[in-house]
């Protein structure tokens, strides 16, 4: 069975990859999406996706028809239209949604598990709304909207009989057009996630007569999302217009929803090869554009650092951490036992930037590993944090410098919780003892990973520059990548934000 989601797109870099890496895990086999005039960087992530997954992007403005003084609603009619001509004879189903709706299944695990239970009477699945609220959220958060919102409406609620559908496109109509929300069939029938035929509302074809029905699938509707996030689809958005007196922001916050929340590691885990990707190819630009200049001899790997120490951290009741999904989680001794899922959490401090801690993990087998923090969102490797001492309790406590949260959040370690950069204050659960390790816990030194032994080499010139960026980028791109917020940490401001601006929309992730 293959499957293909269709969607237009304006400015979506902020969750375009959870979005995508939600419906990929699901079974989807193919994306066809048209940007309308992203300025945001969306294309530069979708662009570094399709490495990974199908995806097939179309510009609107370059789309063969001129789309660019239609309404908002014309538009869509044409490029949905095209798209399912496009399509026939080439997928089993396709599902037409926004990128603010997540496709949620409750008996199945995948979709072709779900869409198999439909009989060939059956044309298009209608999927009903569960419309979300702006959970007290006033600026965009870091995780994924799935994660993120999880207070939504009472399934009672008019909005909630909407419904947007899967179809199988040799069954569609394709002289007949209604709306967004219902496709006319030329044959079969509109059945609901549980397999009822549909009875339309008098009010309008795609919206149900019936209660919507969340018993076997539902889409999650992140409408509203944050303020922020409301604000720029509103400016986005020419055909409509709203003022303060439109907007209830208690709406729809009535009921909580955690499930979603199990599968956040492994839908950063989906995302994390694309953040990668998007980094090698904006370094691949940079080594173009800043050829090396000079030429670096990289030290013996039995010699030990001496541009920057390595400490060993641990929550301040010295308890263990364990890595479940990519997440560093709080865990039992008996856990790590049977599982052998120990890591060890450690700090790199540069002796020209004290005042920073760079974080990386260690399995029990003493191999660098992939890692991520809730609350952080950044996805590469080494994140930056401002390294601050409490003296009066012998420790530190380590609060977050870069990612795309502008607050600056400390690092907290909850009891049996993965370790999440969320706190404003720095209490308890925050406080990390910082051990020097001069070695390896093998007795090795440091220098005998390639990326640490990069990272001496450079660190010990007298000033970094991107032409030296460059130069590592030749020897080994992904291990740069993996470095590039310490690397960017020793670039003067206006060379930091240089490469920034390769970086792009990348840079959030990383830096």
């Amino acid at each position: 069975m293959k499957l293909a989601l269709v969607g237009i797109i304006k400015n979506e870099a902020h969750d375009i990859l959870y979005w995508l890496g939600w419906h990929a895990r699901l079974g989807i086999n193919s994306f066809i999406l048209f940007d309308d005039d992203s300025d945001d960087g969306t294309r530069a992530l979708i662009r570094a996706a399709c490495v990974h997954w199908d995806i097939r992007l179309f510009h609107i403005r370059e789309h063969s028809l001129d789309l660019t003084e239609q309404s908002h609603l014309k538009r869509q009619q044409q490029v949905y239209c095209d798209a399912l001509n496009a399509v026939k004879g080439q997928f089993d189903w396709v599902g037409l949604f926004d990128t603010d709706e997540y496709l949620t299944l409750c008996e199945h695990e995948t979709l072709p598990d779900f869409l198999a239970t439909m009989g060939t009477d059956v044309g298009a699945v209608a999927l009903h709304w569960r419309v979300y609220g702006h959970n007290g959220h006033i600026t965009a958060p870091t995780l994924p909207p799935s994660h993120s919102f999880i207070q939504h409406s009472m399934v009672e609620e008019a909005i909630n009989r909407h419904v947007k559908c899967f179809i199988r496109p040799s069954y569609w109509d394709q002289k007949s057009w209604v709306n967004v929300h219902y496709f006319p069939l030329k044959k079969g029938q509109y059945v609901t996630a549980s397999g009822k035929p549909v009875t339309w509302s008098a009010e309008a074809q795609g919206i149900t007569a019936e209660q919507a029905d969340w018993s076997v699938a539902f889409l999650r509707h992140f409408q509203n999302r944050s303020v922020e996030q409301f604000v720029e689809r509103t400016r986005n958005r020419k055909d409509i217009h709203l003022n303060l007196a439109d907007v209830n922001f208690s709406q729809w916050n009535e009921l909580e929803d955690h499930s979603p929340r199990a599968v956040t590691a492994s839908l950063l885990n989906w995302v994390r090869p694309v953040i990668t990707s998007g980094a090698v190819s904006a370094l691949e630009q940079l080594h173009r554009r800043h050829p090396p200049l000079t030429k670096h001899l990289p030290p013996s790997s039995t010699q030990n650092p001496s541009s920057f120490t390595i400490f060993a951290l641990y929550p301040k009741e010295e308890r263990h951490l364990g890595l479940k999904e990519g997440l560093i989680q709080d865990v039992e001794a008996q856990e790590l036992e049977q599982h052998k899922n120990g890591v060890g959490l450690f700090m790199l401090q540069s002796r020209r930037v004290p005042t920073a801690a760079f974080l990386f993990a260690l399995d029990q087998n003493h191999k660098i590993v992939d890692f991520a923090l809730l609350g952080d969102g950044r996805l590469g490797g080494l994140p930056r944090y401002d390294l601050l001492p409490i003296m009066e309790q012998k420790a530190i406590v380590l609060r977050q410098k870069g990612g795309f949260s502008r607050r600056g959040y400390f690092l907290s370690a909850p009891p049996k919780e993965p370790l999440t950069t969320n706190r404003l204050k720095a209490d308890m659960w925050e406080c990390f003892t910082a051990i020097p390790q001069p070695t390896l816990p093998t007795g090795q030194s440091w220098l005998t990973f390639p990326a640490l032994n990069l990272a001496e080499m450079l660190l010990t010139a007298p000033a970094l520059t991107l032409e030296d960026i460059s130069l590592l980028t030749a020897l080994d791109r992904h291990i740069t990548t993996w470095l590039l917020p310490l690397l960017a940490a020793h670039l003067d401001e206006a060379e930091a934000r240089t490469l920034r601006s390769y970086l792009g929309p990348f840079a959030p992730f990383i830096l």
